[in-house]
């Protein structure tokens, strides 16, 4: 080593070498290291290292610990919801909502008032009755002027009254007795609903009737309960036990029977969607509707079909035509009636 590389290294080492001040403050820190060895071990200092940066995080973030839980969101499944809804909500029966009139009415309450309501995804009349606290969705169909409580859409705006009860026109004559009456309902309740101080009444008047409900025919068929005869025809045969028309054996018919000519359009007795059509020796050329709560309904006979496996229909709508095909004595369309696979009497949900 020459002279200089001597002296370089040695200035090197007395700047790190510690002044005499200093040596007395290092020689107490090593002092207290060795009274307390964990402090100085790698595992500590690692682990004190790591709770001080999980601790500053959410400053870091400018947010306060932990707030992502309230921010989580589920993807929309409207399938799901519908689901739901109608499990919590379910669609009442009509007969029992037709009797619900004999509730018993406040002695005073106020006059009715309207708010709006724009219909969600997945919502049902029942289920938005029930968002308004209201006990009968004839409420909600009557004043909307709706038919069926099926075909409301997303987006559509329904009009909702404060309170249960349904519209009343006033016809020549009419007076409050007889509209009390008629609806079992106290003449003061009817004032009280309505902000009238007389019982004074002009025809044409509209009055909203507190507690009042639609009658069950009317319940059933905007439930979807009822169907519509699929022609106008004359009924030939009716449903059960008679004898065969070609062999006289008593025989089990499986429905009715409606004559008509030829070419008659068919109608689609209530909504639903084509489960298959098709020939069988029996039905001629006939097809198959599957509706909403176990229904489905059968067409035969026809000469012609107007309607494929899958398309949907909606009450009313042409899905062939009168025909004399299969085991027939003349012109007739047959319509057979189904409620979970088990065949039921169509007189008895036909309007």
């Amino acid at each position: 080593m020459d002279v200089i590389t001597f002296f370089e290294t040695d200035r090197q080492a007395e700047k790190i070498r510690p002044s005499r001040r200093e040596l007395p403050d290092i020689m107490e820190s090593i002092s207290a290291l060795r009274e307390m060895p964990g402090i100085a071990s790698f595992p500590v200092v690692f682990v004190l290292l790591i709770s001080l940066s999980i601790s500053m995080t959410p400053i870091m973030q400018h947010r306060i610990g932990f707030y992502r839980l309230d921010r989580i969101s589920l993807p929309d499944d409207s399938r799901a919801e519908s689901a739901m809804r109608l499990l919590v909500t379910p669609e009442p029966d009509a007969s029992l909502l037709a009797e619900s009139n004999s509730a018993e009415i406040p002695a005073i309450i106020g006059a009715v008032t309207y708010s709006t309501c724009t219909v969600r995804k997945g919502d049902s009349i029942s289920a938005i009755a029930a968002r308004f606290g209201l006990h009968n969705i004839g409420t909600i169909l009557n004043a909307n002027n709706l038919d069926n409580a099926r075909r409301i859409r997303v987006g559509q705006t329904l009009r909702i009254p404060s309170m249960d009860g349904i519209s009343y026109t006033i016809s020549r004559g009419d007076n409050l007795a007889r509209i009390s009456g008629r609806y079992s309902v106290p003449v003061n309740s009817i004032l009280d609903a309505n902000d009238l101080s007389e019982a004074t009444l002009v025809a044409g008047q509209k009055l909203f009737i507190p507690g009042a409900t639609l009658s069950s025919m009317d319940l059933r068929k905007a439930l979807g309960e009822l169907f519509i005869y699929p022609i106008n025809g004359r009924l030939t045969s009716t449903f059960g036990y008679r004898p065969d028309p070609f062999t006289g054996v008593r025989t089990f018919h499986t429905g009715i029977d409606l004559a008509a000519p030829v070419g008659t359009p068919i109608k689609a007795s209530l909504d639903g969607k084509v489960a298959t059509t098709g020939w069988s020796n029996v039905f001629g050329n006939y097809v198959i509707l599957t509706h909403g709560d176990g229904y489905q309904s059968l067409y035969g006979h026809m000469s012609y079909i107007g309607v494929i496996k899958g398309q949907s229909v909606i009450q009313g709508s042409i899905i062939g035509k009168v025909g004399n095909t299969g085991y027939s004595t003349g012109s007739h369309v047959h319509l057979s009636v189904y409620k979970n696979g088990k065949m039921i009497d169509p007189l008895s949900l036909l309007k």
